[in-house]
């Protein structure tokens, strides 16, 4: 197999020395010098441009790393499946979601998974909503649990979370007994707000033009756990999904009442799969216990008493 010298090759690119790759590979640096003048006199071209302190990328190297690192990602993704024929799945498995499934789907699809395949990794980013289009625009995540957005062409919609954004305020709040709330009637009273309410912004800028009303903001974070302690101490009311809060809503602690903007109230919070990469068995069974546990949230939201 070539991919000894294609591993040198990549650490010698990101290390910008012969000397250093080798440290980091812990090989002698005259064998990956030698395997370099090998890989150069087959291919007829300087791969590398040698300086004093260290060496550079002819724009023939530039093409060659290219594939080097597909071929080495292919590789890599070809011993996992060859691992995971004799039931050895194992590799690690990138998964960005918004903070409200952080709570509970997520841990516990990873609580179901590592009791049954131990060797499957993960890397679990939280990101905030404007963080979203930039993650999928790169493809990076293999999973990714965020609102429904038809752009992300590199992505399958593997399932759905059907829910409905609403004002989530202690039991004990003037209005938690309403069917329904519009913003203007919220913006009566204190509120907490992420730091990017995405999905408020034009839809309260509109009503308010109308209302004359504005939000006051008495805590502004990116924390959905200080979201959730402030709203149950009664220090104002929060904009989101019932996903994380199912909890605290069949306790009794905080109440859910839907938005009365139609257009605000309906939301979909989708289980993205990359279309190439989810076809790798560690991927497709992270995917598979996150549509369960998607049915399982679902259920949960729907047996929880409404007011």
């Amino acid at each position: 197999m070539h991919a000894v010298v294609l591993r040198y090759l990549d650490q010698v690119a990101r290390a910008g020395s012969i000397r250093r790759a080798a440290e980091q590979l812990s090989v002698a640096s005259s064998a990956v010098n030698r395997q370099i003048l090998k890989l150069e006199a087959e291919i007829g071209v300087p791969i590398f441009e040698r300086r004093g302190n260290g060496v550079r990328l002819t724009p023939a190297g530039e093409q060659l790393l290219r594939h080097t690192r597909n071929t080495l990602a292919e590789w890599r993704r070809t011993r996992l499946e060859i691992a995971s024929i004799s039931g050895d799945i194992r590799g690690e498995v990138r998964i960005t979601a918004i903070p409200s499934l952080l709570v509970h789907v997520v841990p516990r699809a990873i609580e179901a998974i590592a009791a049954l395949h131990p060797n499957i990794s993960f890397r679990v980013i939280d990101a905030d909503p404007a963080e979203h289009a930039e993650e999928m625009r790169a493809a990076r995540p293999d999973i990714a649990l965020i609102f429904i957005d038809k752009r992300y062409r590199h992505y399958d919609i593997a399932a759905r979370l059907h829910s409905s954004l609403g004002a989530i305020m202690r039991a004990d709040h003037p209005l938690a007994g309403a069917k329904h709330v519009t913003l203007t009637e919220c913006a009566a009273f204190p509120v907490v707000m992420l730091n990017d309410a995405w999905q408020l912004d034009a839809a309260s800028e509109a009503e308010f033009i109308h209302s004359g009303a504005q939000f006051a903001a008495r805590i502004t974070s990116n924390s959905l756990l200080v979201m959730k302690a402030t709203m149950k101490a009664g220090l104002g009311i929060g904009f989101f999904t019932p996903t994380g809060f199912v909890d605290e809503i069949a306790r009794g602690d905080l109440v859910h009442v839907p938005l009365a903007d139609a257009g605000l109230a309906a939301s979909e919070i989708g289980l993205f799969v990359h279309r190439v990469r989810g076809a790798a068995h560690h991927i497709s069974v992270v995917a598979d216990q996150l549509r369960r546990e998607f049915n399982v949230l679902e259920e949960t939201i729907r047996s929880i008493p409404h007011r």
